[in-house]
């Protein structure tokens, strides 16, 4: 509630304040957060006020809670001169994000900016996308393993304003990484003390060119606020919680969509022909598959003419079937994006516990389907039907259907890793589909089988 009054609270100050001192003042007094979320909803006239009452230092913490999308559009808003300076008040991971959707333009922003800056930016945008050198900053205190614990001290009275982080802090020695030091350790430790008594040898790191992924999952399993990034063993940069959460974030969306079949595109910020472009191809693939599954039920038509309850129940099997599968699938999908099937004993203990897991939910849904069909046909009985036989082909296809979906559930996306493509692409609809098809055949001829019904 607080949030979404201090937004509604921001869009009317900067409608109706005239004053750019008094505008100023008024929005230091927000979370640059909440003034991030209101920029959507200004027109440029509006967030063209924020600029002026804005220092520049303002504006990039501001620019920070942005998209690097939105971020880039706004940045354009303002003359390059003052873009440039914004963009060199703010980390240098969020700056590279932003610059690299500049594209065309970036040149100019650049030209603008420090040469310390300038060079730092270039060197961060040489990283191939989605490796921990692309989000690393080069904000960090380095100090060294010889150092004396007074010496440290004064390096970081000076230079802890210009760091993102100052606990821990990174030891070295001959350009290489040694060790790291909590702050604590140096607050409390006396001269004549060296770093390398006090530090901790005992880290986790990253290389530049390692997946974003495998550097945020060692930031959570390590419980660190900070992960060094090494190239040939020398110190280049950290990755800090948050840009941890922020590629976690984006992970989940990005699977999340593709197990909607959407692909990967951000439809938020997408035109309409090329969302359209997107879904369509999908969605006929989906339709062909699902056309198998209409034609497999066309081949039991005899079937059905004859046993006219069994469609009754067809919904039921087909949903429990694709609740199940999805479940797995869920759970799979998350077990491989932490890393935890990384290994053959882990792979194989992961499978024979979503096994047994399968075979009781499976044994229990499959009497709770007896019990239930039972009921509804005794309260439906038309005098025809075997109710003890139909409610058993539900009880079996119930529980072979189930157990089924859960092996492909967890099988297809492991199986996908294997071959290097993206577990999640085999989700959501794809599995959903797969399991009509199965499900529909376990149902159609069990009943054949257990009814006489064979032609």
């Amino acid at each position: 509630m607080q949030e979404l009054r201090n937004y509604e609270q921001i869009l009317d100050l900067v409608k109706h304040e005239s004053s750019v001192f008094k505008l100023s003042q008024s929005l230091k007094q927000y979370h640059p957060y909440d003034i991030a979320k209101a920029f959507l909803d200004l027109t440029i006239e509006e967030r063209k006020k924020i600029y002026h009452a804005l220092s520049h230092e303002d504006l990039a913490d501001v620019f920070e809670y942005l998209d690097e999308v939105d971020a880039a559009v706004f940045l354009k808003e303002m003359d390059v001169e003052h873009g440039s300076s914004v963009l060199g008040e703010m980390e240098t991971d969020d700056a590279v994000d932003i610059i690299n959707e500049l594209e065309e333009d970036a040149a100019s922003y650049l030209e603008n900016l420090a040469f310390e800056d300038k060079k730092t930016l270039n060197y961060l945008r040489t990283y191939e996308e989605d490796t921990a050198g692309s989000i690393m900053t080069t904000n960090f205190l380095e100090v060294n393993a010889d150092w004396d614990v007074k010496e440290a001290m004064k390096y970081l009275i000076a230079e802890a304003d210009e760091a993102e982080i100052v606990d821990p802090l990174f030891v070295s020695r001959n350009n290489q990484l040694v060790g790291v030091l909590d702050l604590k350790k140096l607050i409390i430790a006396r001269t004549p003390k060296k770093i390398a008594e006090i530090m901790s040898e005992d880290f986790s790191f990253v290389t530049t060119n390692d997946s974003i992924v495998e550097a945020s999952n060692k930031i959570s399993n390590y419980d660190t606020y900070a992960l060094p990034v090494l190239e040939n063993q020398k110190l280049v940069g950290i990755i800090t919680m948050d840009d941890a959460l922020d590629v976690i974030q984006d992970e989940a969306d990005e699977d999340l969509e593709k197990m909607a079949s959407i692909g990967e595109a951000k439809e938020g910020k997408a035109t309409l022909f090329k969302t359209l472009a997107t879904r369509i191809p999908w969605l006929v693939i989906l339709l062909v598959l699902s056309s198998f599954v209409a034609n497999v039920i066309g081949i039991y038509e005899h079937v059905i003419k004859q046993v006219t309850v069994l469609v009754l129940f067809q919904t039921l099997i087909l949903d429990m079937a694709g609740n199940l599968g999805t479940q797995s699938l869920a759970i799979t999908i998350r077990s491989l994006g932490r890393n935890e099937l990384d290994s053959r004993t882990k792979m194989r203990r992961y499978f024979f516990k979503e096994f047994k897991i399968s075979l009781i939910n499976s044994f229990l849904l499959g009497i709770l389907a007896f019990i239930v069909s039972y009921v509804f046909l005794l309260i439906n009985d038309n005098g025809t039907i075997d109710h003890a036989m139909i409610s058993l082909i539900v009880c079996l296809s119930i529980f072979i259907s189930l157990i089924l979906s859960g092996l492909f559930g967890t099988t297809i996306p492991i199986l996908f890793s294997k071959l290097k493509i993206d577990p999640a692409v085999a989700s959501g609809p794809f599995i959903t589909t797969l399991n009509d098809l199965i499900s529909v055949m376990i149902y159609f001829n069990l009943a054949m089988l257990l009814l006489g019904l064979y032609r």
